[in-house]
């Protein structure tokens, strides 16, 4: 299918100096609201690597192509061999909000067609999408549309012909790969996230009300068993199809059944394992060795556990270099599995064991930052660390500064504490409260940063999705959607400016009377290269940084997105005074000078 011509450089410019003018002069940013995917151009950081949670990862069945879907609304499609990235995909999104995120992938046997799927579609068609693309070029071959639902799990047959969806809350959907026409649908009303296919064409599903299913290759179901855990996550057959092995969001345990009729087998050891969970699992292509992985840590890294013996033998744990949950195992040829990780990382164990590769993410990692992450009076001055806590630096925005090492003494930590302000629970809480009495935030979410404004009269809370700004008897002022994870949060001596680290990588500025985002700084894992913006793509960068960022161009529903470096328009954009002076003013407008 095609969404029309691709975007030329000629119109390039115009798309972006129309969406520019309006943007600068509207008093919000502005919100699609036509039929499509919207027209405008979003700026998005681009690294050739991910920038978010890798959600899941595929293999062609011969383990040439590994395909991964983040949350940075990104698919990318790597060369096993070599490690290096042969494509990046970009589905439509919208500017802001989850619309993009990528939550499936899922490759065909051949490794010709790669399906995806998310939060996809939803903005504009009121109902979700699974898209198909082609692996050698990265043209949509095919959109499914009409799901209920948040995409959750994909899986190809063995033969390449038919695709299972899982979903939020509406169960599992089969479809014919040729035309995306519907086989059948079994719907619950539960999160289900575990589907795979055995070489004969049956079907098992995971849910949230605790069972797993198991279908006959029409979707007719043959047998529906309640597991020992509440919230049973991955499942997978085991080469020969007897087998079924499943993981839990939960807890630690790990449960193999019949193929048959899912009737318990046996239950692989993990005894002293008494952190996270064991989402993930995978048989080795053999059969003879079980994979599992999930939130569970040892020595602040996330390991994958192996058994022998198809989950009956002795227990080892294997070092993937993943510094947070292993959210997707795939089986690849020769005994080797890969994996995909929360810190944006995925890479390949051997058969014995050893790493034989890690891509790990080009952002800062912001995480732990505490007290550590500092701020001066006027928000100029920020200070961040570069690896979870360690490697402290500083970037002062008017000087263009980026200044290894530790704070000045002047700029201030994230205050926690108020006379009249007592607010708990914040640091990765489900349920934040304010002088005892819980906050309102959005539903499922987890707090992970607070800081009070220095006179008392607001506070700044982050969260996994959104950053909150409320007025002291925790009535909601503004919120926006975080670009990721909002990891720390601080407020300027002045308490003009709210800054907030997030888990892509960049700090960002707003305007703590209104939310407005002002500017926002990328920095590369290099320690070197940096790149800050203004929402209408003003920029400001380091030798070396102006391809950090680009302008991320919908063609329509049905056609992959097209992109485009900044530096193909830097004699527009290449503003470092408007970067400079956007803090004193708070509005871009006022900062961008007559003849801009």
């Amino acid at each position: 299918m095609s969404g029309g011509p691709a975007v030329t450089e000629r119109s390039l410019r115009w798309k972006v100096l129309v969406y520019v003018g309006a943007l600068v002069t509207a008093p919000c940013a502005p919100r699609h609201l036509g039929p499509g995917p919207p027209v405008e151009p979003v700026l998005r950081v681009e690294t050739g690597r991910h920038a978010a949670y890798i959600e899941s990862i595929g293999a062609d069945a011969a383990g040439r192509f590994l395909a991964t879907a983040s949350r940075d609304k990104t698919l990318r499609v790597w060369d096993l061999a070599t490690g290096g990235l042969l494509r990046t995909i970009r589905p439509p999104i919208a500017r802001g909000g989850r619309e993009g995120e990528l939550y499936a992938a899922a490759i065909s046997p051949d490794g010709e067609v790669i399906a995806t799927g998310g939060a996809t579609g939803y903005e504009w068609d009121r109902d979700e999408s699974i898209y198909l693309f082609a692996r050698s070029t990265g043209r949509l071959l095919r959109r499914i549309s009409g799901l209920p639902d948040i995409v959750k799990g994909l899986a190809f047959s063995a033969d390449g012909r038919r695709l299972a969806a899982t979903t939020g809350m509406q169960g599992v959907r089969l479809y014919r790969v040729a035309d995306g026409k519907e086989l059948g649908r079994d719907p619950y009303g539960w999160d289900s996230y575990g589907v795979d296919f055995d070489k004969s064409g049956r079907l098992a599903t995971t849910a949230y009300d605790g069972c797993v299913r198991l279908y006959d290759p029409d979707l007719k179901l043959i047998a529906k068993v309640e597991t020992r855990g509440e919230n049973p996550f991955g499942i997978r057959f085991s080469p020969d199809g007897r087998l079924v092995a499943v993981g839990f969001y939960d807890a630690t345990g790990i449960e193999v059944r019949s193929a048959d009729d899912l009737a318990d087998r046996y239950l692989p050891d993990v005894s002293g394992l008494d952190n996270g969970d064991l989402a993930v699992v995978a048989w080795s292509a053999d059969g003879r060795t079980l994979y599992a992985g999930g939130l569970f840590q040892r020595n602040d890294l996330n390991p994958i556990l192996r058994w022998a013996d198809a989950g009956k033998g002795a227990r080892t744990e294997l070092t993937t270099g993943a510094s947070d949950l292993i959210g997707s195992l795939q089986p690849l040829p020769r005994g080797r599995i890969a994996f995909g990780a929360g810190d944006a990382s995925w890479g390949v164990l051997t058969a014995s064991g050893e790493r034989e590769r890690l891509i790990g993410p080009a952002t800062a990692d912001l995480r732990e930052m505490g007290a550590e992450f500092r701020v001066d009076a006027t928000g100029d001055a920020v200070k961040f660390s570069y690896r979870r806590g360690a490697e402290p630096a500083t970037f002062q925005v008017k000087q263009r500064a980026l200044l290894a090492g530790p704070a000045d003494d002047r700029m201030s930590s994230p205050r926690h504490e108020a006379p009249g302000l007592v607010i708990k629970d914040w640091d990765f809480g489900t349920a934040p409260s304010l002088n005892g009495t819980r906050l309102k935030l959005r539903p499922y979410e987890q707090s992970r940063s607070l800081a009070i404004s220095p006179d008392g009269r607001f506070f700044v809370l982050g969260t996994v999705h959104e950053l909150y700004c409320m007025d002291p008897s925790g009535r909601e002022r503004w919120t926006i959607f975080a670009p990721g994870a909002t990891w720390a949060v601080n407020v300027s001596g002045d308490a003009r400016i709210a800054v907030a680290a997030f888990g892509d990588g960049t700090v960002r500025w707003f305007r703590a009377a209104d939310g407005r985002e002002l500017l926002a700084l990328f920095l590369h894992a290099d320690r070197k290269r940096w790149v800050a913006w203004t929402p209408a793509g003003y920029y400001d960068t380091s030798p070396g940084g102006e391809d950090l960022i680009g302008w991320h161009f919908n063609r329509g529903r049905d056609a992959a997105a097209d992109f485009f470096p900044a530096s193909r328009l830097r004699d527009r954009f290449y503003r470092p005074d408007v970067v400079a002076g956007i803090l004193d003013t708070l509005d871009e407008a006022k900062a961008v000078k007559p003849g801009a």
